[in-house]
């Protein structure tokens, strides 16, 4: 491929193998949604993200995978307002979601340096190998999604030994360069403004469909450019990867959010995340929808048990 390409065009190219549609900064069929800054998301949300999802031509994905690079030890209580000592597995995560002829990852990895960072000064497990094939997946991606702006979700794409390969095909929000360039959460993940250009950088009010049958969601308090992501599976499976608005899925079955000294230390919006975890519980209960932290290790062994998903990476 012609490096002298820019970035836009070659990823709209991948795009197009893929069957996915190019970036643009509103989703079709959302022009009638009112503002985030509304008190909660609006009632008929779930039937415009499903309608979004039915824009981008293509055929939709036909399985999800995970690999978990590494692990923070937790208690409960560190985790969920009222929480036992009992401890909590954090799970440090990437997604891949398969098409019949391509993939899209969710996140990216970390590498050790970062990992030590969610240590707090303890060792913790690390595997090289896991992380090394979360890196042979991103540079095989057609498109890869962040989460949000930290290092255990944005690191394998931010210091990748293919950094400028990845970024080709990076989609990153207005809101999560913003932090990444003026207040990156550890010094590690700083990106420059020269170097933000060589990402795809989109902006958009609250959904934005960026593939066949995926969606975005704007959805900040953990972070100010957080954003879930809507997917669905051609066997009708509807999953939402609601990235760390709870840690746990209890902190949704329960409507519980970390405890008040852990969201004073990430800085975190608790009325927000609680709108936002209300309506996760309710298109959970109501709707069927499959919700998938980033972290719940206990719930993604038991997803991967009951194979909703893969534990291995798609050589696609």
């Amino acid at each position: 491929m012609d490096t002298k390409v820019s970035p836009h065009v070659r990823l709209i190219g991948l795009m197009l193998l893929l069957g996915l549609h190019s970036i643009s900064s509103f989703a079709a069929g959302t022009e009638d949604l009112i503002p985030l800054e509304s008190e909660s998301y609006p009632n008929d949300l779930l039937p415009q993200i499903r309608r979004a999802a039915t824009t981008v031509p293509g055929e939709l994905a036909v399985s999800i995978n995970f690999v978990k690079v590494a692990e923070s030890h937790r208690t409960y209580a560190a985790v969920i307002e009222d929480g036992s000592e009992e401890l909590f597995i954090s799970a440090r995560t990437a997604f891949q979601i398969v098409y019949p002829q391509g993939s899209i990852m969710l996140d990216s990895g970390m590498d050790e340096a970062v990992h030590r960072f969610y240590g707090f000064g303890r060792e913790e497990p690390y595997w090289q190998e896991r992380n090394a094939a979360v890196q042979a997946a991103l540079r095989r991606a057609q498109l890869i999604i962040i989460t949000h702006e930290h290092g255990d979700h944005v690191a394998g794409v931010l210091r990748s030994d293919y950094r400028e390969e990845l970024a080709a095909k990076t989609i990153l929000t207005q809101d999560q360069v913003r932090t990444l360039n003026l207040a990156p959460q550890l010094p590690e993940i700083a990106l420059t403004p020269t170097l933000a250009r060589t990402y795809i950088i989109v902006d958009y009010e609250l959904i934005l469909a960026v593939a066949a049958g995926i969606v975005l969601i704007k959805s900040p308090g953990h972070t100010p450019g957080h954003q879930m992501i809507y997917a669905r599976l051609a066997g009708g499976q509807e999953f939402l990867f609601i990235g760390d608005i709870g840690w746990s899925l209890d902190n949704i079955t329960k409507l519980k959010l970390r405890p008040a000294e852990t969201i004073a230390r990430i800085g975190e919006d608790p009325q927000a995340l609680m709108y936002q975890m209300t309506w996760i519980k309710r298109v959970m209960d109501e709707d069927g929808l499959i919700i998938v932290p980033s972290h719940d290790d206990r719930l993604l062994t038991r997803y991967a048990e009951e194979g909703l998903l893969g534990t291995t990476l798609a050589n696609r």
